[in-house]
C-alpha cells in the first residue's frame, strides 16, 4: 500500500484545476466502470476510502501522488462507502492528541545556551507529557535555521540506528512538514520512516526561526523504525 505508480491507461477526464495560496482544487470526471479492469475499481462498488493529501513533488516525471508526510496524514472512512450512491458522511478525526497549550511547561528542556529562553535559543527542545493522553509526548523544537530542525534519540554519540523527528522548510514560501526518519547503522544516511508516527500541531517559518510543536506515541507500532 505504499508505492504509488501511474496506471498504464489514463481514466480521469478533466474539467479544471487550480493552486494558489497553498490550496488545490481539481474538478475531473471517471466512467463508473472502465475498461482498465486491471487497475480501476468499478465505482459503484462498496470500498474504504482515504483522504490524502501531500507535499511538494516539484519535478517529478510523470507527475505521482508521492509518500504523504506526517504532516499531511490522510484519514481512512470510518465504513466502506459506494462513491456512485454515498451521501455527505464526515471524515474521521484524526487520532492524534489534543496539541499543547502556548502557555505548556515541558519537563524537559535542551538548550543551545544555559542563559537563553525559547524564543531568542539558537536551538530549543522541549519534552513533557500530554495532558489528555499520557500515551503520547508532546514536542517543541524551535531556533535558528534556514532548512530544518531536529532531535535524534539513539543508543551511541555517532547517532547511528537513531530515530530523528523534526520538521523541514520545503519552499521557498516557508511551508514546512514534519518529518519521522531513522538513521542508518553507520549514521550518516538519514531516511525517512515508512510509517510516519508524527502526529503535527504547528509549525511555523519567519525570519529564519523554524518553530514545531508535535506529539509522538511513547510506543509506537513501527518496532522496526521508532
Amino acid at each position: 500500500g505504499h508505492s504509488n505508480v501511474r496506471d498504464t491507461i489514463q481514466n480521469v477526464c478533466p474539467h479544471s484545476a487550480s493552486y494558489s495560496n497553498g490550496r488545490i482544487q481539481c474538478v475531473f470526471s471517471r466512467q463508473i466502470i472502465t475498461s482498465d479492469m486491471a487497475q480501476d475499481v468499478p465505482m459503484n462498488g462498496s470500498y474504504y476510502l482515504l483522504y490524502g493529501r501531500g507535499e511538494n513533488t516539484t519535478g517529478s516525471s510523470p507527475p505521482l501522488l508521492t509518500p504523504h508526510g506526517a504532516q499531511l496524514t490522510p484519514s481512512i472512512s470510518e465504513n466502506p462507502i459506494e462513491p456512485d450512491t454515498a451521501s455527505n458522511e464526515p471524515i474521521p478525526t484524526h487520532p492524534c492528541p489534543s496539541s499543547p497549550s502556548p502557555s505548556a511547561v515541558y519537563r524537559f528542556t535542551a538548550t543551545s545556551s544555559s542563559d537563553c529562553v525559547q524564543s531568542s535559543c539558537d536551538y530549543f527542545l522541549g519534552i513533557r507529557t500530554n495532558d489528555n493522553d499520557p500515551t503520547y509526548l508532546d514536542f517543541v523544537l524551535e531556533g535558528s535555521a534556514t532548512g530544518w530542525i531536529g532531535v535524534g534519540f539513539a543508543p551511541n554519540p555517532a547517532m547511528a540506528s537513531a530515530d530523528v523527528l523534526g520538521c523541514v522548510v520545503v519552499d521557498s514560501t516557508g511551508d514546512l512538514a514534519f518529518v519521522d526518519a531513522w538513521n542508518n547503522a553507520g549514521g550518516h544516511l538519514n531516511v525517512r520512516d515508512t510509517i510516519q508516527n508524527v502526529c503535527p500541531h504547528s509549525a511555523s517559518y519567519s525570519n529564519g526561526r523554524i518553530q514545531c510543536v508535535f506529539s509522538r506515541q511513547i510506543i509506537t507500532n513501527d518496532t522496526a523504525q521508532d
